[in-house]
């Protein structure tokens, strides 16, 4: 039996599960942090998101890839939108995770145009990295109708 440690690197926080019933609440959702008005992400690999061959399953690494770099956009420009939706997404796997490896997540948004958010991101487990991906989001535009800016909202928890 493996031992999982439940606890996050020094900084990161448990982002808020918007749906409790929902995808993120099976998988477990990550962490974010801030460091040098960036957003990271992560988590800790734990027996529910491995594969059959006992290492961290490229679905749950690619499903982290897609949400982080999305918000990670967000929370960097004021887009101000509820959602950038994902018009494509790659993942490069170059090294396994293993149960209780913490993977971290960092992205760099490359561009932001007024219909499309481009972004690439790293996956890293002791500082070494296992994947790599390559995000475009669709821009929506601002719809005053609705209220639901998520940068802003990001950008209140990791500062409040």
């Amino acid at each position: 039996m493996v031992h999982v440690s439940q606890t996050p690197p020094v900084g990161f926080r448990p982002l808020p599960v918007l749906n409790e019933t929902g995808f993120d609440a099976i998988i477990g959702g990550f962490d974010v942090a801030e460091a040098d008005g960036q957003l990271l992400a992560g988590f800790r690999v734990e027996p529910r998101h491995c594969n059959h061959a006992g290492t961290c399953h490229g679905g749950m690494i690619a499903t982290v890839f897609d949400g982080y770099m999305a918000m990670a956009a967000m929370f960097e420009h004021d887009l101000q939108v509820p959602i950038l939706p994902t018009m494509s997404l790659s993942v490069d796997f170059l090294a396994p995770g293993l149960p209780d490896d913490w993977i971290g997540f960092s992205a760099d948004v490359l561009r932001v145009t007024r219909s499309a958010v481009f972004v690439q991101g790293l996956a890293r487990v002791k500082g070494k990295p296992i994947a790599r991906a390559s995000g475009v989001y669709k821009r929506p535009a601002p719809d005053p109708e609705i209220r639901l800016d998520t940068g802003k909202l990001l950008r209140s928890f990791m500062r409040g």
